[in-house]
């Protein structure tokens, strides 16, 4: 019965704007980019997503804004979540956030390296994948030169265990995080 309630809460958060928003069940192109953790760097592709759930965020090491929230909130999720469940970071500033730099950045939050990975790459490359893949940045990203920032969101993204999009969920609402959590779980 209480698990009945709690997926009827979260059909209801969902529905209401507080929780999620599923776009239409789509793959990620391929990409292929470097994984960083605080143990090293290893290269990352579409393929590495294949058989986990994961859930995804985008920010950047410098910024003063909601970017060291939304690394709590991941932080909190690795915490609330299943070692099942992985977790990817990806820079919107690849100029400035090379491995060594995120390196620190994964160790100043705590980040599991067998499960929470910051990603880094060409910046044409992250653009591409960030605007025709995730949906999340612009079409001028992928031609703005070196020392501006991709844009990025606050949105975090569920991707299912074969690379799908499963939905959105807006990482300043504690209620979407909470709904995030039951989707991940559940998938």
């Amino acid at each position: 019965m209480l698990l009945s309630v709690v997926f009827y809460i979260a059909a209801a958060l969902a529905g209401s704007g507080c929780g999620g928003s599923s776009p239409p069940s789509r793959r990620l192109p391929d990409f292929a980019l470097t994984a960083v953790t605080a143990d090293g760097a290893s290269p990352f592709d579409r393929r590495a997503l294949q058989g986990r759930v994961w859930i995804a965020d985008f920010v950047y090491t410098t910024c003063r804004g909601p970017c060291p929230l939304l690394s709590a909130d991941m932080a909190s999720l690795q915490r609330r979540l299943p070692p099942s469940v992985g977790l990817l970071s990806f820079t919107v500033d690849p100029d400035h956030d090379s491995p060594e730099v995120l390196a620190v950045y994964a160790r100043r939050f705590g980040a599991d390296p067998q499960r929470w990975f910051f990603l880094t790459g060409d910046r044409p490359e992250l653009a591409r994948l960030l605007r025709d893949g995730f949906q999340v940045a612009s079409a001028e990203d992928a031609a703005a030169g070196p020392g501006r920032n991709i844009t990025h969101t606050t949105r975090f993204v569920l991707i299912d265990a074969r690379g799908r999009l499963r939905g959105y969920f807006d990482g300043s609402d504690p209620a979407a995080l909470d709904a995030l959590v039951i989707a991940a779980k559940r998938l």
